[in-house]
């Protein structure tokens, strides 16, 4: 590569590193992230700095990159010389010849340690790995603001008792409960790969199942109870999980019927549906 290419190149890589903690371990937020001193200038940690480098890097050279015309492959010993020079001007990436260790100094003197990770546009599902099932109703008005706040403990109870192995290649099933009236809900798709904006560690979520249901707004209107919303909601999703038994062959055979048993199960074991009939 040249040094345009190494530069963009690193660029891509930073947005997919796994930042260390104190403890050398994944930071689980940008919180937790272990920002180590060096200074710049006058002030520059030279040892600190040579330290950090052996440390992290095992190679006796690595990718120095500076801009997208001044990046190479140096020495260790080269690279602590060129940040002393110029981190007061730029901020600074090292990676390791395999693409596996990065380092990042900025301008202000303070670096970071990190493992780039890889994440393939599609993977086939885990085996044995269970279903991660999540219930969304975020997006409200003022006249369902109080269904998300009734059924949000109620759907962290239901996705737990459903986090279980259903065959299939499906990992991630999101249902989303449409609570403004003038958005439309939309149908099943399954989805190789998504953005993962809730994790800091896991960019990607993989084998994506995801659609809406769009409840009765005039029949939610007249639910005056928690008791009556929860049953009506979660009658709701139930019978919208049909949409699997009509997709299992997409979905390499998930076991919907189970699925939907399980989700029975659920609401009786969470007091809801044990007098009723679906």
């Amino acid at each position: 590569m040249d040094a345009k290419q190494l530069f963009r190149f690193y660029q891509s890589k930073y947005y997919l590193t796994n930042w260390l903690n104190e403890d050398g371990g994944l930071a689980q937020n940008e919180g937790k992230v272990k920002w180590s001193y060096c200074g710049v200038g006058d002030d520059f940690k030279n040892e600190i700095v040579s330290q950090a480098i052996n440390n992290t890097f095992t190679d006796d050279e690595v990718y120095l990159c500076i801009s997208s015309n001044k990046s190479s492959l140096v020495s260790k010993s080269i690279a602590v010389q060129e940040l002393g020079n110029i981190l007061h001007k730029k901020e600074i990436g090292i990676m390791d010849k395999s693409f596996t260790k990065i380092m990042h100094f900025t301008q202000y003197g303070v670096f970071q340690s990190g493992i780039i990770r890889e994440f393939p546009k599609s993977r086939p599902k885990p085996a044995g790995k269970p279903l991660k099932v999540s219930f969304h109703a975020n997006i409200v008005d003022k006249s369902t603001k109080i269904v998300s706040n009734v059924m949000g403990n109620r759907f962290d109870n239901l996705k737990m008792e459903l986090n279980n192995d259903y065959g299939g290649s499906m990992e991630h099933l999101w249902i989303d409960l449409t609570l403004v009236e003038s958005e439309k809900s939309w149908p099943f798709r399954f989805q190789k790969r998504v953005d993962n904006p809730t994790s800091y560690t896991e960019f990607y979520s993989y084998n994506v199942g995801h659609y809406s249901v769009r409840p009765d707004f005039e029949k939610l209107r007249g639910l005056s109870s928690e008791d009556s919303i929860c049953s009506y909601v979660f009658r709701l999703l139930y019978e919208s999980t049909q949409i699997l038994v009509d997709k299992q062959k997409k979905l390499d055979g998930f076991n919907a019927a189970k699925f939907r048993i399980d989700f029975l199960s659920a609401c009786e074991k969470l007091g809801y549906y044990t007098h009723q009939t679906i």
